[in-house]
């Protein structure tokens, strides 16, 4: 995890939401901060990494995914706001069962990849997280039970999903290319590409609307940073296996 210079809670507040998310993204795609560019993606770019490699890490990713959904719902439960709540509880629903995608389960989805890798579902969905993949997960329940609403939903869209499109976009050139994977393989990884889409936003918003103290943007800027990190070192998995 990459130590950084944190901005004091007075000068975030000073700040406009959308200076607020632009020096915290800025902070992500430094190295060992977050998905954005990250070693993996790289790899499978230059086609090195295994599919033992791949197994494993879809294991993981896998195991993490279908591990926070609760976390996910739990900040639906403790949002105030009812037009905040029902755009999340559809976003949990296109988690869960793919009712707007209309595909499935988006974990399930990652085991129709792990499939095509070599890690059959029933041995994807007996694993066990290994340390780096449950502290990820375990912040997330941190965050969803210890920290207002509005951070993890933060965690998620200024410090995940607004990397995804792009992120995804080349993960699913270099598996086409350099794997020769199927459309329906590659199914998980594409319908994220369309559903994060339309979240570049969304953490300006949630900044503007909801995050105005200078105690609460610390708390933001803190914790997306840390998810990021986390999500960083869980990617970081399939180096542990050759």
């Amino acid at each position: 995890m990459t130590l950084v210079d944190i901005p004091s809670a007075d000068a975030l507040a000073a700040m406009e939401p959308e200076t607020f998310v632009h020096e915290l993204r800025a902070l992500l795609r430094e190295p060992g901060n977050g998905m954005y560019d990250h070693p993996f993606v790289r790899d499978v770019e230059a086609g090195t990494v295994t599919r033992t490699q791949l197994a494993f890490f879809t294991e993981q990713f896998y195991l993490h995914i279908r591990n926070m959904l609760p976390w996910i719902g739990e900040i639906c439960v403790k949002c105030p706001y009812p037009d905040v709540t029902e755009v999340l509880v559809k976003n949990y629903a296109e988690e869960v069962l793919g009712t707007f995608s209309k595909t499935g389960p988006h974990p399930e989805l990652l085991l129709k990849f792990g499939d095509a890798v070599g890690l059959a579902p029933e041995v994807a969905r007996a694993g066990v997280q290994v340390p780096a993949s449950r502290r990820l997960t375990e912040y997330f329940e941190f965050m969803a039970t210890r920290r207002p609403w509005f951070v993890a939903l933060s965690a998620i869209g200024i410090g995940l999903e607004s990397f995804v499109p792009d992120l995804f976009t080349r993960l699913v050139a270099a598996f086409r290319a350099n794997y020769n994977f199927t459309d329906d393989e590659l199914i998980f990884w594409t319908t994220h590409i369309m559903a994060d889409a339309d979240h570049g936003d969304e953490g300006i918003a949630i900044v503007s609307k909801y995050a105005q103290t200078a105690e609460d943007r610390k708390v933001v800027f803190e914790c997306t940073l840390e998810t990021g990190q986390r999500f960083y070192d869980m990617w970081n998995l399939y180096r542990a296996v050759d």
